[in-house]
């Protein structure tokens, strides 16, 4: 249900997004665009009991040319985030912190986290969309 829900949010950016007009961001320079570089971009958190809770994050890096601003990070209600707000420069470091917690889990699963940045790809005209995932076992 949530990959349904994921899945409408992304196609409802990429409909409101008019690509006849190039959005401008107070946070990236007109010919830059931010280029999020992670560590890893699936974890593995192995075998998890019903009501467990695991924490772990995803360290990345901004390796574009523009300043990087997480707009939303979103994923399904099992899944709490927290995330930087302010405007990680080219070659800033920054993390996202994932709350897992399985009580309303009923089998394994790999859940996909949704990154959506401010600003567009100048190329495509498109919001710069991430993504990356974990798994779990029952």
């Amino acid at each position: 249900m949530y990959r349904i829900i994921t899945f409408c949010t992304i196609i409802f950016l990429f409909a409101a997004c008019d690509t006849t007009k190039k959005m401008t961001s107070n946070n990236s320079s007109k010919d830059g665009i931010p280029k999020m570089v992670f560590k890893k971009k699936h974890i593995e958190l192995g075998k998890v009991a019903k009501g467990d809770k695991r924490t772990f994050s995803y360290p990345f890096t901004n390796k574009g040319n523009a300043d990087l601003v997480i707009e939303i990070a979103s994923s399904c209600h099992c899944t709490t985030l927290d995330y930087p707000t302010k405007p990680i420069p080219p070659g800033g470091k920054g993390t996202i912190e994932a709350i897992f917690d399985s009580t309303e889990k009923e089998k394994s699963e790999t859940v996909m986290i949704d990154i959506i940045l401010k600003g567009e790809d100048p190329k495509t005209g498109y919001p710069i969309v991430e993504q990356v995932t974990y798994s779990f076992e029952f």
